[in-house]
């Protein structure tokens, strides 16, 4: 199968740029396309909670002050991703057929907490309100995503949705931003927050037009667990928790360090504006780079890129370089983001998508809390804390570029001679979640894959196996399972050692 980084670019129906950005254009038809209003909502609500917190416990209190109250609301957002994957994702895939719902509950319980949550930013119930507004915020997430995947028709239109969808919210976003900055500083943190509410409001009424999907069959589980247990998936998510570290790292230390030398508010505004322009144009730049390299690469440029600007900041730090900062920082996220959710679409399509999401928006976001929470509580110099970044950054994408060398040398030896060895790797990994029928069934193909090879001293073992085979067919015990993988296993490790005979014996001739 040709690779989507190596096929062929369709060409547009001509040259100019509007005639590229229609290419790029949700269908008028898809019934994605009222996704894309409702999302617009739901960003304008979240930059003016965003907005609205800052108010209440950053900019209004003392760099001291600040820091225990930052401290507690982190601790109190870490709660929601504990119930995130084992509750809200099984409780969205019960809704067969019924995530509209889930999304629009998502969106009026948001605009409901957000109107309490403006008259008691001075009380204690700021924390648990706040907790239940970050839980409502990944309950609309998860459906989303889950959703899209339904909703679209055609498969190749799913990264120019994501993409269309992130570059709406972006824009939504971007120009709240300044709006809520201007009423934080004229009407306050409250006001703010009312704003946000109506957004929310509007969003759940716009969610409305929304079609609701017919409801799907389910996959076998041993299809989830393999799809979802991949090599492809395990590095994306590793790769998007470590950016999504690195921007609650960013987040937080720039807003002390500058707090701390005195930068106005409108300042802070700015920064918020660079990171939604950067994001913006992720949203366009992805499609294009889409098209000519793999998800992955994109992936380990995103990680990159920032690294690079933090050297830059780290060198020379000031409200230039921290500007070039955050646009590096959005535009990271955004092609992060959707390389990300390609590879699951694409790797993993028959997850049950509310439990799949739920579990790698878990892992992803608990890296964006201990981020924040390392730059809270180390008060690193400016200089020091674009650094670290940097490193870190590098680092991470430089381990990623060894791991695809390596794979490809990997993938260079790989052949028929492999076989058995892989088949019985990958019965012990079935074995390992508790799949013992499939774990079986590869560990007797595993022995007549090593049987196929003429001269293994191994006939025994064969009629061992395939004894246990018959055992395996009338009883699926545990056991059985395991003694016909070690049976396979030394059938193996025969097939390897005649083999490596034969080989040295050829160069030796």
């Amino acid at each position: 199968m040709t690779s989507p980084a190596a096929a062929p670019e369709p060409t547009p129906q001509g040259t100019g740029w509007w005639s590229r950005l229609r290419s790029a254009a949700v269908p008028v038809a898809s019934p994605a396309r009222p996704l894309l209003p409702v999302q617009m909502c739901h960003s304008a609500g979240e930059t003016f909670f965003a907005v609205s917190l800052a108010g209440s416990l950053f900019f209004n209190v003392s760099l001291d002050a600040a820091r225990p109250r930052i401290l507690l609301y982190l601790a109190l957002t870490m709660a929601p991703f504990a119930v995130l994957a084992p509750l809200i994702g099984p409780f969205i895939d019960r809704f067969r057929g019924g995530h509209r719902a889930v999304l629009m509950g998502a969106l009026g319980g948001r605009a409901l907490v957000a109107l309490l949550l403006s008259a008691q930013l001075r009380s204690l119930l700021l924390y648990p309100l706040a907790f239940a507004i970050v839980v409502l915020a990944k309950v609309y997430s998860v459906s989303r995503n889950s959703l899209v995947p339904v909703l679209v028709e055609e498969r190749e239109h799913l990264v120019v949705v994501n993409s269309r969808l992130a570059r709406d919210g972006t824009a939504a976003g971007a120009a709240a931003a300044p709006i809520g900055v201007l009423i934080l500083e004229t009407a306050g943190a409250g006001a703010v927050l009312v704003v946000g509410a109506l957004s929310y409001a509007l969003g759940t009424i716009l969610a409305l037009r929304v079609p609701s999907p017919h409801p799907e069959v389910p996959a076998s589980p041993i299809v989830e667990t393999t799809e979802m247990s991949g090599a492809g998936i395990r590095t994306a998510t590793m790769g998007m928790g470590s950016l999504r570290a690195t921007v609650g790292f960013a987040f937080f230390h720039l807003g002390f360090v500058l707090k701390e030398a005195g930068e106005p508010v409108w300042f802070f505004g700015l920064m918020a504006v660079a990171s939604g322009v950067g994001s913006f144009s992720g949203t366009f730049i992805a499609p294009w780079m889409r098209r000519r390299i793999d998800e992955q690469l994109m992936l380990t440029i995103a990680l990159a890129l920032p690294g690079i600007t933090g050297v830059v900041a780290a060198l020379r730090f000031h409200r230039i370089s921290v500007l070039a900062l955050a646009a590096a920082l959005g535009l990271a996220g955004s092609l992060a983001r959707r390389a990300f959710d390609e590879v699951i679409q694409t790797e993993a399509p028959h997850a049950r998508r509310g439990q799949a999401y739920a579990g790698l928006e878990t892992r992803i976001e608990l890296g964006w809390v201990a981020g924040a929470l390392l730059a809270v509580i180390s008060r690193a110099p400016d200089w020091v804390g674009a650094a670290v970044l940097a490193l870190w950054l590098m680092t991470v994408a430089g381990e990623r570029i060894a791991a695809v060398v390596a794979a490809a040398r990997r993938e260079s030896g790989v052949s028929l001679e492999t076989l058995p060895q892989r088949l019985v790797a990958t019965a012990e990994s079935l074995a390992a979640v508790g799949d013992h029928q499939q774990a079986a069934v590869l560990a007797m193909a595993a022995g007549d894959a090593a049987r196929s090879v003429v001269g293994i001293p191994g006939e025994s073992l064969f009629q061992e196996l395939r004894s246990l085979q018959h055992e395996a067919i009338d009883d699926h015990d545990e056991d059985v399972a395991e003694r016909m993988i070690a049976v396979a296993r030394q059938l193996a490790s025969e097939h390897e050692l005649v083999i490596t005979r034969r080989a040295e014996g050829r160069a030796a001739s």
